[in-house]
């Protein structure tokens, strides 16, 4: 084992509402994700040196497509630092590729761990990947596949902004 270039120095969770679905007998163990609306918000900002701020936002909003044992809003920042030498831009693409990649793990463990006390039982979120985030490429076509679902009247929204 090698370390890797982008190293995690802290991940706060700065959000987390996870509410089952009205109905008995839903068992969440072996949920299958596909054709469920999921909702992706990111952010990455470059701060001093080779410190990286990223904030990551997954939603599960149950108004569109197969509906989901839980709805889910969920967020997850952290700061990471490269170690090593590249081009700018590949720094920050492997930065934000695996940073969001690590806030998604993060996102996913306390997702488990929470709703494993909640009626429907513990859900395990899918795999994700998270190539399409790169800065370096066509950020009008990764914006679709990032938006928001948008939230009802009178709920809270967190704001934050698309990585650039």
């Amino acid at each position: 084992m090698r370390l890797s270039n982008v190293q995690t120095k802290s991940i706060v969770l700065a959000g987390l509402d996870i509410q089952p679905i009205a109905g008995e007998g839903i068992d969440a163990s072996n949920f299958d994700w596909d054709d469920v609306s999921i909702g992706i918000h990111t952010n990455h900002q470059k701060r001093d040196g080779n410190t990286h701020f990223l904030y990551l936002r997954f939603i599960v909003e149950n108004e569109e497509g197969k509906t989901a044992p839980y709805t889910m809003d969920v967020q997850a920042m952290g700061l990471f630092e490269f170690i090593g030498t590249d081009t700018p831009e590949k720094v920050t693409d492997l930065v934000v590729v695996n940073g969001l990649s690590i806030l998604y793990g993060a996102i996913r463990e306390m997702t488990t761990v929470v709703t494993s006390r909640m009626p429907h039982g513990a859900i395990c979120l899918p795999g994700a990947n998270f190539l399409d985030h790169r800065p370096s490429i066509d950020q009008s076509a990764g914006a679709s596949k990032a938006s928001v679902p948008s939230k009802k009247a009178g709920q809270r929204r967190a704001t934050a902004k698309k990585s650039k």
